[in-house]
């Protein structure tokens, strides 16, 4: 079974949920703000036993759907137009483009300002640069403080932090060449998953992989480190 045609009641009728079958021990259902609905399951689960999960789960299914078709356009940093809605730090906030001889981003509580000239190409280009550079100062202080906490005693030399658009991960860790790559939409969530992240990556420059020394080491330094995982994983969409 790779999808799975659930029925809702109307405008969800007949949603799809994409299956994934996974070397994974747990089940991990995700609703998108682009509405998508997804399962992972462990390698081995039975079309029977997803049927019958996804029925007791559509209340819930149809609940995230209908709140997130509420804010259609949501997380949208590609193509913006104004009055683009998205997520900063864990705020929701509107994308609002205006006209200005100068290039420059403004924000405040709950807008992100864009000033440009008229080309709409520039206004696009404006944020993209604003945001990169916001998310790898955020990142980097983040870093700092959790390797100068943590990390320096193990004589760790601190590692280059790289930001960039990733398509499936939030982070990764190259040990080998001591760096540290951040997805720079993890801006979109608050600064307790970003902080989670982080500390992910680092540890990974003590313990490559994820064994039972890994995730002792994580949960002695962050013991909610599981709770912001999966906040991040159910309320943080890349939307890319």
């Amino acid at each position: 079974m790779n999808k799975y045609i659930l029925k809702l009641t109307s405008p969800f009728d007949k949603t799809i949920v994409c299956i994934h079958h996974k070397n994974i021990k747990n089940i991990h259902l995700k609703v998108f703000r682009d509405l998508k609905v997804v399962l992972s399951v462990p390698n081995g689960v039975t079309d029977e036993w997803i049927t019958e999960f996804l029925i007791s789960k559509s209340s819930w299914i149809e609940k995230q759907l209908q709140k997130y078709k509420q804010s259609s356009g949501y997380n949208n940093l590609i193509d913006i137009k104004s009055g683009t809605s998205t997520q900063l730090l864990g705020k929701d906030c509107r994308i609002i483009k205006k006209i200005s001889e100068k290039n420059y981003v403004l924000e405040d509580e709950k807008n992100i300002i864009v000033y440009a000239n008229k080309m709409s190409k520039k206004h696009q280009q404006v944020l993209e640069y604003w945001w990169r550079e916001k998310a790898y100062k955020t990142y980097q202080n983040e870093m700092n403080e959790l390797y100068n906490k943590i990390f320096k005693k193990y004589g760790i030399e601190e590692p280059s932090l790289y930001v960039r658009k990733m398509k499936t991960l939030w982070g990764s860790c190259t040990p080998s060449k001591n760096k540290i790559t951040i997805n720079e939409y993890l801006l979109k969530a608050n600064i307790r998953c970003i902080q989670y992240v982080i500390l992910h990556e680092l540890t990974h420059l003590i313990y490559p992989y994820h064994n039972n020394e890994f995730y002792t080491f994580l949960t002695i330094h962050m013991p909610d480190w599981s709770e912001r995982k999966k906040q991040l994983d159910f309320e943080v969409v890349q939307g890319i």
